[in-house]
């Protein structure tokens, strides 16, 4: 009889009671606690995965509010825009264009000519367009100064266009003719 047949039949009573409840112990982890484990790692993936969803919905809340922030400010701004800045009306668009070039001429020490003005209105828009053309003679740093005074300012006054030309002799200077354009609200 070798050694393990002998354990055997002595302690048979310890032996199989120990075996059936190894076995017992084995098949109840495969029932129950390995199934149970699984559910648990799979909740915290879902737990994990809902934490990120949570994070992203965040992130584009607050982007949401910040898009309504923003639109809201450029609003106010718009608003302030119409009803600051622009002219109220063709002629105050008009006294806005006189005066500026008028009080920029002078000071950049240039001769004024023909002043021409276009006023246009945009169909189914509550904005019109001004445009001026101003004819200027003087020496070419003071034209500089005339067109930079005039970039600068508060006005709302855009130069659409520039054209530079040697005058005749006797003048001994350059010809800049300005075409300007400012827009003015127009009654509904």
């Amino acid at each position: 009889m070798t050694t393990f047949s002998r354990i055997r039949a002595e302690k048979r009573r310890l032996i199989y009671p120990l075996v059936g409840a190894v076995l017992l112990n084995a098949a109840l982890f495969i029932a129950v606690v390995y199934p149970l484990s699984l559910k648990v790692a799979n909740g915290e993936a879902d737990a994990q995965a809902a934490a990120r969803a949570r994070l992203a919905a965040q992130t584009e809340y607050d982007a949401a509010r910040a898009t309504v922030a923003g639109k809201k400010s450029a609003d106010e701004e718009l608003k302030k825009f119409y009803s600051v800045v622009l002219p109220p009306d063709q002629s105050g668009a008009r006294r806005i264009v006189y005066a500026k070039v008028d009080t920029l001429a002078s000071a950049a020490n240039l001769h004024q000519g023909q002043k021409g003005i276009d006023p246009t209105q945009e169909r189914d828009s509550r904005l019109g367009k001004l445009t001026a053309t101003v004819v200027l003679t003087g020496e070419y740093r003071n034209i500089r100064k005339f067109i930079h005074d005039l970039e600068t300012a508060p006005e709302f006054l855009i130069i659409e266009n520039v054209a530079l030309s040697q005058g005749n002799e006797r003048d001994r200077g350059l010809t800049v003719i300005v075409k300007l354009a400012t827009y003015f609200r127009t009654a509904d």
